[in-house]
């Protein structure tokens, strides 16, 4: 498969990515498959630094569908120590938190930290193409969205991908950067489910 965002300012925000293309298998196969891949790197990454169930991203080939902020748009919204803070939950598996910190902005980029020593220098421009999908695989609708962090109208991505997976993000309309939630799922069956539970402005 090609690269989702990965959200995350994107889990990527957390943009976020999908694995490489993988070997046909039965569904059943598949979905325990995608379970294990998810319990082997079940550390999400966040925005910036992929947030993919397993292998590294890789960009879209071909068309993409307009990310839902202009590299401008982040880059106004982000000042220094802007942070999220995230939850994710998967089945089975006690709930784990991380958060994205942007540290050193200027007109360039930001520095991305995802825990520890963790950071990745990345530009705006670089940011924003994190949240490209295929243009032929996605579709996208308006949803209001209640978290831990609060209320937001949503433009929601849904990327289909191969192998019976679909990735789904929010994207909150008044915080350009990653998304405020989202979550992937194969053959009907919920993979991991990312939650905004706090989002710090930065100053």
């Amino acid at each position: 498969m090609t690269r989702l965002a990965g959200v995350l300012l994107i889990a990527g925000f957390a943009f976020a990515c999908v694995p490489k293309k993988p070997v046909k298998r039965s569904n059943e196969e598949d979905t325990s498959k995608a379970f294990a891949e998810l319990d082997k790197n079940d550390k999400d990454t966040g925005f910036g630094e992929g947030g993919g169930a397993s292998s590294e991203p890789e960009a879209p080939k071909g068309p993409v569908y307009p990310a839902p902020f202009t590299a401008e748009q982040i880059r106004g919204a982000t000042k220094n120590g802007r942070t999220y803070r995230y939850k994710v939950e998967m089945p089975s598996k006690p709930t784990k938190e991380y958060a994205i910190t942007f540290r050193n902005v200027d007109d360039g980029g930001a520095e991305v930290h995802s825990g520890g020593d963790q950071s990745k220098r990345m530009s705006w421009n670089a940011l924003q193409k994190q949240s490209e999908f295929p243009k032929d695989k996605t579709q996208t609708r308006d949803e209001k969205l209640k978290t831990p962090a609060g209320k937001f109208e949503c433009i929601v991505y849904e990327v289909t991908m191969e192998e019976g997976e679909v990735w789904t993000f929010y994207f909150a309309k008044k915080l350009p950067g990653a998304p405020v939630f989202f979550y992937s799922e194969r053959y009907g069956k919920r993979l991991r489910t990312t939650t905004l539970v706090e989002h710090i402005p930065g100053k």
